[in-house]
């Protein structure tokens, strides 16, 4: 049987597994405490985004006396819960999600956004990561110098229960699975913030 071949960030095929370096190969995070963690959504991470951003992201048109100063946010997952429930006009929600620093309760408090439906936040989630990533890792030095490092590696999340914002698999089965992953939302969110920073280093 020939040897599987690697993926790079670019969705191109390279070399056979064996012949690669560590550098090489698709970088996999999942926990905020193990290994990578810092591209985790839970991950804590301190930043701000201008709320005309945020309502643009979520398709939502700025009235008067929106859109104007900043929202400070404590994780990635607050963010992107706090968009959902802005998304859909939830405002108990978004005061509720803001109150907590836990992002698992950000996370549970996000699934019960009253009038959510799943077209309705398919249509702006990858913005929303996106935007909340561009921000997290763009604002703290630290976390920008790590994903920056990354070079050209392909970012997965690697979630086995998961196959919509990860690969579907977790980081031991990932590679032999590599035909049947999920669609990795998130490692392609990471990978384009990457691209953006990139880009600012040079101009």
């Amino acid at each position: 049987m020939a040897p599987k071949l690697k993926m790079t960030a670019k969705g191109g095929k390279a070399g056979p597994l064996e012949q690669e370096s560590d550098e090489e190969r698709p970088l996999m995070f999942h926990m905020v405490n193990e290994k990578h963690g810092e591209f985790c959504q839970w991950y804590p991470s301190t930043f701000f985004v201008y709320k005309h951003e945020i309502l643009e992201a979520v398709g939502q048109d700025r009235k008067e006396g929106d859109g104007y100063g900043t929202v400070w946010f404590s994780s990635a997952e607050q963010f992107m819960m706090y968009c959902k429930a802005t998304r859909f006009g939830d405002h108990e929600t978004q005061r509720r999600v803001m109150e907590t620093k836990d992002p698992k309760e950000q996370k549970r408090l996000g699934r019960q956004t009253a009038g959510f439906t799943h077209a309705g936040w398919d249509e702006v989630k990858s913005a929303v990561v996106e935007l909340a990533n561009t921000a997290k890792f763009g604002q703290n030095a630290g976390l920008r110098t790590k994903l920056l490092a990354t070079g050209d590696r392909l970012l997965c999340e690697a979630a086995p229960d998961d196959r919509v914002w990860g690969i579907g698999f977790d980081a031991k089965r990932a590679m032999a699975m590599q035909d049947r992953w999920g669609e990795n939302r998130l490692g392609k969110a990471l990978m384009a913030v990457r691209e953006k920073l990139r880009k600012e280093v040079v101009d």
